[in-house]
């Protein structure tokens, strides 16, 4: 596989079908370009992996992409996960969410603010996480304004578990 048939398969899969119903073929293709791209970084997959996302876990391939994007410094992967953060696509949006948590960038905080009002519980979840890791005044005023909001209660109870309340 070269970088260049990795890449045209990801621009092919913005996002992947849903883990229900994506091919066998399909995902085991995005694993293999998953793991070139964990051995040979490239900063053009960043953004290219951070919106494959579909809905689910990838039959459990997408957490393994934190591997690909751990390779790259913060200055290629945070304007992709502002990008994918704010992707029409919530299982994107989700593990955006996710994949923030290891970037302690307060330029994610409002994004991610944004996410813990308006997304999904899971992405809502991601959002409490992410945000107490960031743990600026910021992220964390904004998780305790929450507890106020309309939010479901499994989302509260995290927000309460991370502010230690």
């Amino acid at each position: 596989m070269t970088a260049d048939e990795a890449l045209q398969f990801l621009r092919e899969h913005q996002p992947l079908p849903p883990t229900r119903e994506i091919d066998e073929a399909v995902l085991r293709r995005f694993d293999e370009v998953r793991r070139f791209f964990a051995a040979h970084a490239d900063d053009r997959s960043v953004p290219l992996l951070l919106n494959s996302f579909g809905e689910g876990d990838g039959h459990g391939v997408y957490p393994l992409v934190e591997d690909a994007i751990l390779k790259h410094p913060e200055s290629v992967v945070v304007p992709a996960l502002l990008q994918a953060l704010g992707n029409p696509a919530g299982s994107v949006r989700y593990w955006g969410a996710q994949m923030a948590s290891n970037y302690r960038r307060p330029e994610l905080v409002a994004p991610l603010l944004d996410l813990l009002r308006k997304g999904s519980v899971d992405e809502r979840m991601a959002a409490v996480t992410a945000l107490e890791a960031i743990g600026t005044p910021e992220s964390l005023n904004g998780l305790r304004a929450a507890l106020d909001g309309d939010i479901q209660i499994e989302v509260k109870e995290l927000i309460r578990d991370a502010l230690g309340l």
